[in-house]
């Protein structure tokens, strides 16, 4: 990661709408394909429930500005400056 900053990932606000990752990819190639992106949506095949994951080695936080967190409409990803570049997953309640 190159910018300074933290997204925070909260799990049981995801939908899998998959908005995160056509924003990723777009910004990364201009291309809308979730594939492209550095997120990967887990399923949880028991609940059916999505979790977004970010790929740490391809993510560079958009530096500072994170399409992602942009594209987020329900509140999964965040984005909060910080001195130093880290993703956060918090665990809640499911939904």
């Amino acid at each position: 990661m190159s910018a300074a900053g933290r997204l925070v990932i909260r799990p049981e606000e995801c939908r899998g709408c998959r908005s995160c990752q056509l924003a990723c990819s777009f910004v990364k190639t201009t291309q809308y394909n979730p594939s492209l992106s550095c997120i990967d949506l887990e399923r949880d095949l028991r609940t059916e429930k999505t979790s977004p994951l970010i790929r740490t080695m391809c993510c560079d936080l958009c530096d500072g500005q994170p399409a992602c967190a942009d594209a987020c409409t329900y509140g999964a990803i965040s984005y909060e400056p910080t001195e130093e570049s880290a993703i956060t997953y918090l665990r809640g309640t499911p939904r």
